[in-house]
């Protein structure tokens, strides 16, 4: 056995008395793991625990989750957000079950084979459950690690990527890398917070170069974001009676882009600013921010032969029940869909 870094020593040291008590950790298996580590994908903590407990009841093997419809992935997904991690992980399953016999990789490389598996991911599995000595660098590991040795360079840029990755490799255990792996992960996520950092409890404070130096708030160094583009969405509802209750036609959004394969009312976008004129059936406006886009939403309402003109538009669609619960919406409507249901009955 190799002796670790002494940096990665008192690091474990601090892991093994201070790791959180979270499900995954316990008895770590590839599929259990691969789960956690998509699902907590911006997801907090608290939300992707019961998510993670819900999917493995639900599709406890790959096999399980390969033979399900893509439907109830999503619906089993719903409320999570960021809606392509679903279809990855799905499709993920398919290829393992198709490509490879059922059989789960062994090393980080076979699992950046698989869609929706980036270098983060597959170095989290392989170093947690097959004890292959890659690094793991996520937002956490990289704030923790830029302040440690004070890199001045953009964290998103080559060099500054270059330099943490650099380090990264430098303090990996190789005789228990996903302990030291979680331990840097652990370390941002309850310590060394990005703006109130708990320099008391560190393990490693005395050797903090952004400490020393007093430049810890402006570590990690990123590049300046663009702001978000801004997005008029115009949603066409198209309304009917059915019996004694209503309905609103809905189709399934393509899977890439924006709502990938999500159900939605047929919607245009445009970046025009859009003025509702009188005696418009228009209803909003509904905010909703985006990574790169802010969304305005504008709901129109069609019944009788209006709503056939929508449905004929978009053939793909299908009718649902105004209160079905298990349409998979994405977030901008699903917010508002109380107030849509009361305009229902006003249209």
């Amino acid at each position: 056995m190799s002796a670790p870094h002494p940096l990665t020593q008192l690091l474990l040291e601090w892991y093994r008395a201070n790791a959180r008590p979270l499900p995954w950790r316990d008895a770590p298996t590839p599929y259990a793991t691969w789960l956690s580590e998509v699902i907590l994908q911006q997801t907090r903590v608290e939300t992707g625990t019961a998510y993670w407990h819900r999917f493995l009841e639900r599709y406890p093997t790959a096999a399980d989750l390969a033979a399900a419809p893509i439907e109830s992935i999503m619906q089993s997904w719903k409320g999570l957000g960021y809606y392509s991690r679903a279809r990855n992980l799905h499709a993920a399953a398919q290829s393992i079950m198709e490509d490879r016999g059922g059989a789960l990789p062994m090393n980080a490389a076979d699992w950046r084979s698989l869609p929706g598996i980036g270098e983060y991911t597959a170095a989290a599995i392989a170093s947690i459950c097959h004890g292959e000595p890659v690094p793991v660098v996520d937002g956490n590991v990289q704030r923790v690690l830029s302040r440690l040795f004070d890199i001045a360079d953009a964290v998103d840029r080559k060099v500054g990527k270059e330099a943490v990755r650099h380090w990264a490799e430098v303090l990996v255990s190789t005789d228990n890398p996903g302990a030291s792996n979680q331990g840097w992960m652990e370390l941002g996520a309850t310590v060394c917070k990005p703006k109130n950092p708990d320099c008391t409890a560190c393990p490693i404070a005395d050797a903090c170069l952004a400490r020393q130096r007093d430049t810890w708030r402006e570590r990690p160094v990123k590049q300046a974001k663009k702001p978000p583009v801004a997005v008029t969405v115009q949603f066409a509802v198209a309304l009917r009676e059915a019996g004694s209750r209503w309905e609103w036609w809905v189709e399934r959004r393509p899977d890439k882009g924006i709502w990938g394969g999500l159900e939605c009312f047929p919607a245009s976008m445009t970046q025009t600013q859009y003025t509702p004129v009188a005696n418009e059936s228009a209803w909003g406006p509904v905010d909703h921010i985006l990574t790169h886009r802010r969304l305005t939403g504008w709901f129109h309402f069609h019944v009788g032969p209006a709503s056939g003109r929508i449905t004929a538009s978009h053939p793909e669609g299908r009718w649902v029940p105004v209160d079905d619960p298990n349409t998979t919406w994405p977030r901008m409507e699903d917010k508002v869909l109380h107030d849509l249901r009361d305009q229902c009955v006003k249209n």
